[in-house]
């Protein structure tokens, strides 16, 4: 089990507050994160474990067999996946004089619990926004016109090319895949107007921009999902005026077979997973507290210890939407 470093203790209604919030003002729906990459619970730290290599899908192998003859075979490949999942944490400290001071106007430990954990679940959007639409992982396919050219740019006809290539890698058919994108390329598209022309054609109750929904694209393209990366964080040093920055990167964009969700096996064939060790982290991002004296205060810290894992990277097509073929 790990220990609680500096005697910090559990606080499951801090935690509980955390959640509240984030229901009520809907904080996590600008994170993407755990939709493309699931978590994955695990009492194991780290660990390696055998995948299906991609040379093994699709092969078309004569099965015939004469009698007394041999059976058709396979001398089949594994690839070697590992993980190790990583702490990640972030801490506020609280004088304990301002805490009473300010006692019936502010509770600073679930205000502070709330802005810890948002802070670490920014942090871990980037990392799975930093695997995912990664060009040394990926090979990127180049659009037939940069998507930011709205007045001649095709997004539809290139996403249509990508999910025949993904239909033909995996043998699943496109309802069951997702696309990623950056809020920037999500609104060029809505901007093309090819995009408008081939919706109008589709659809006679679609006449103007404005009507362009993501159920409307999702539909036309036959996609399980759309998934748009809006999350942003302030770039500029302490003490300058704020900068905000996308976290999913305004290049690329992605169609991907993704996990159901948390509860799926780990052997799913997807994308990948957020692996995450649950050995004394009994939530997702776990709030602890503790005693400093150095400071006469007490410390909050948001926790959690993860590995973004990509285990099928021909599970996935990663698209740059700036570069011209």
């Amino acid at each position: 089990m790990i220990s609680p470093a500096s005697g910090a203790t559990y606080r499951p209604e801090l935690a509980g507050a955390v959640r509240e919030y984030n229901t009520q003002y809907a904080i996590l729906s600008q994170f993407i994160g755990q939709l493309v990459l699931p978590e994955f619970k695990t009492p194991i730290a780290e660990a390696g474990f055998p995948l299906l290599a991609k040379e093994n899908f699709r092969k078309l192998v004569d099965t015939g067999r004469a009698p007394g003859g041999g059976f058709s075979r396979s001398t089949w490949s594994w690839d070697k996946g590992t993980f190790d999942c990583l702490e990640n944490a972030h801490e506020i400290p609280l004088d304990n004089k301002e805490a009473a001071k300010y006692v019936d106007v502010i509770d600073y430990e679930e205000e502070s619990s709330i802005g810890a954990d948002f802070i670490v679940r920014l942090a871990s959007e980037k990392r799975v926004a930093d695997a995912v639409m990664n060009a040394t992982t990926f090979t990127a396919t180049n659009v037939a016109v940069d998507w930011d050219t709205v007045a001649t740019s095709t997004p539809l006809a290139d996403l249509d090319v990508e999910a025949n290539k993904l239909e033909d890698q995996l043998g699943i058919g496109r309802e069951q895949f997702s696309l990623i994108l950056p809020r920037t390329k999500w609104q060029a598209l809505r901007n093309s107007v090819a995009v408008l022309a081939a919706l109008k054609e589709w659809d006679s109750g679609i006449s103007r921009r404005e009507q362009i929904k993501l159920g409307v694209v999702k539909e036309y393209l036959d996609l399980k999902q759309i998934l748009i990366g809006r999350a942003a964080y302030d770039s500029a040093d302490e003490g300058q005026s704020q900068v905000f920055s996308q976290i999913w990167p305004s290049r690329y964009g992605m169609l991907a077979l993704l996990a159901p969700g948390a509860q799926a096996p780990r052997k799913t064939l997807s994308l990948g997973r957020q692996v995450r060790w649950t050995d004394g982290m009994p939530d997702y991002v776990t709030i602890e507290t503790y005693d400093d004296p150095s400071i006469d205060g007490r410390v909050v810290r948001a926790r959690q210890f993860t590995d973004e894992m990509i285990q099928a990277t021909f599970a996935a097509g990663l698209m740059d939407l700036d570069k011209a073929t």
